[in-house]
C-alpha cells in the first residue's frame, strides 16, 4: 500500500508512472525541450483550471450552510415562546351536587359553556439529552465529507488537466522526431535527385522516396491539427490562453521514496465513516430524558376559577420531565440501519484500493517497457 500511493497519490499532482514515462519519451527522443519565454507549467494549469470551475466555490458554500444550520441548533437552547388562542363550547358543565336552597341566600354557582382564551406559552429546556451537542458534531462531520468531496472532483479536475498536458507533450515530441525523419529523407531525396541527374539511380527511386516524404507530411499534418485541438481543450478548461508555440514544462523527475498519503477518495470514506458514527451517537441521544420548565400567562373568560363568568388574567409555571422509555425499537433498527451503511462504504473503499493495485500494475508493467526499450 504504501508504494501504491506513493506512485499514485495526488499529493504530487500527477502520476510517477506518467512523468517516468514522458521523461523516458524525452531522452529516448534526444531532443531537450528548450526554455522559451512562453512556457505553460502544469502546476499553474492546475491552479487556473482549480479556481476557474464552479466547484472552486462550494467549499466556502458548505461552509456557510454549515454555520446556518449550527446556528439554528444552538437556540435549542433558546426559549420558546407561542402564542396560542382559542375558543370552546361544551355541552356539559361542572354542576355542584347539592341544589342552591339549602343555604337561605345562597345561589349554585354557574360554569359557562363557553371558553375564550388567549395566552403567552414560554418553555426553556434544562437538559435536551444531549441532542444539540451531537447534531453539531454531525454538521461539522458532514461539512468535512462535502468538503472532500468537493477535493475529490478537484482532483479528478486535475486529472483532466494531466491527461490533457501529457497528450500535449507526447504530440510535441512525436512531431519532433517526424521532423527529425522528414528532415532526414529530403537529404536523402536530394541525392536521389542528383544520383537521377547522373544517372546513378533511377526514376522510380527518387519516386518512392517523395512517396514517403508525402507520408511523413501527411504524419506531420495529422499531428498539427490533433495537437491544435487538444492546446484549445486544455485552454477551455484551464482559461488561459494557449498559443501553439507554447512549450510545456515537464514536472520535477526526481522520484521521492514512497510515503503512506492517502488519495482523496479514501479519505472521503473514511469520513463518510465518521459521519455515520456522528449520527448514530445522535439516535441514541434521542431516547435519553428530556427537562424543562414552563409558564404560561393567559387572558380569557373564565379564567383558573371556572365558576367566575369573567375575563380575566391567569398563570401558571411548572416543570416537566420527558422520557421516551419505550420506542419499538425504532432507535435499534437505526442503528443497524447506519451500521449497515458503514459497511457498504467500507466496501466500496476496498473495491476503490483493489482498483488502485490493479491501476498500479499497468503502470508499472508500463514503465517496465519503456526500461527495456532504452536498454
Amino acid at each position: 500500500m504504501g508504494i501504491k500511493h506513493g506512485i499514485i497519490s495526488n499529493q504530487h499532482e500527477i502520476s510517477l508512472a506518467m512523468r517516468y514515462i514522458i521523461n523516458m519519451l524525452v531522452f529516448c527522443s534526444g531532443v531537450c525541450l528548450a526554455q522559451p519565454a512562453d512556457t505553460l507549467d502544469l502546476y499553474e494549469c492546475h491552479r487556473s483550471a482549480i479556481e476557474n470551475h464552479p466547484w472552486f466555490k462550494q467549499k466556502e458554500l458548505y461552509s456557510q450552510s454549515k454555520e446556518l444550520r449550527t446556528r439554528n441548533h444552538t437556540t435549542n437552547w433558546y426559549p420558546s415562546l407561542d402564542l396560542n388562542g382559542k375558543y370552546t363550547w361544551q355541552n356539559e358543565v361542572v354542576e355542584l351536587p347539592f341544589p342552591g336552597d339549602i343555604i337561605p341566600g345562597f345561589e349554585t354557582p354557574l360554569m359557562p359553556h363557553y371558553n375564550y382564551k388567549l395566552s403567552l406559552d414560554i418553555q426553556q429546556t434544562l437538559y435536551d439529552g444531549g441532542i444539540t451537542k451531537s447534531s453539531k458534531k454531525v454538521e461539522a462531520s458532514k461539512l468535512l465529507v462535502n468538503q472532500q468531496q468537493v477535493e475529490v472532483s478537484l482532483n479528478q479536475l486535475k486529472e483532466q488537466v494531466n491527461r490533457l498536458f501529457f497528450y500535449i507533450l507526447t504530440l510535441q515530441q512525436q512531431e519532433k522526431s517526424i521532423q527529425l525523419k522528414l528532415d532526414e529523407l529530403e537529404e536523402r531525396s536530394s541525392i536521389i535527385e542528383s544520383g537521377v541527374r547522373n544517372e546513378i539511380f533511377l526514376e522510380a527511386d527518387l519516386d518512392i522516396m517523395q512517396a514517403e516524404i508525402l507520408k511523413v507530411n501527411q504524419l506531420l499534418a495529422e499531428i498539427s491539427i490533433t495537437k491544435s485541438s487538444v492546446f484549445q481543450m486544455l485552454g477551455n478548461l484551464t482559461a488561459i490562453h494557449i498559443p501553439e508555440s507554447a512549450v510545456l514544462e515537464l514536472p520535477h523527475a526526481d522520484i521521492e521514496p514512497a510515503v503512506e498519503v492517502p488519495r482523496p477518495e479514501q479519505v472521503l470514506y473514511d469520513l463518510q465513516i465518521l459521519n455515520l458514527e456522528a449520527s448514530m451517537n445522535l439516535v441514541s441521544k434521542q431516547r435519553h430524558p428530556k427537562a424543562y420548565v414552563f409558564g404560561s400567562f393567559s387572558y380569557g373568560n373564565p379564567g383558573l376559577n371556572f365558576f367566575r363568568d369573567e375575563f380575566r388574567g391567569f398563570y401558571v409555571v411548572g416543570a416537566g420531565l420527558k422520557w421516551n422509555i419505550w420506542d419499538w425499537s425504532n432507535t435499534s433498527r437505526s442503528r443497524q440501519d447506519i451500521t449497515i451503511q458503514q459497511e457498504i462504504i467500507r466496501s466500496q473503499k476496498a473495491a476503490f484500493d483493489k482498483n488502485l493495485d490493479i491501476q498500479l500494475a499497468e503502470k508499472l508493467a508500463e514503465i517496465a517497457k519503456y526500461e527495456e526499450a532504452v536498454r
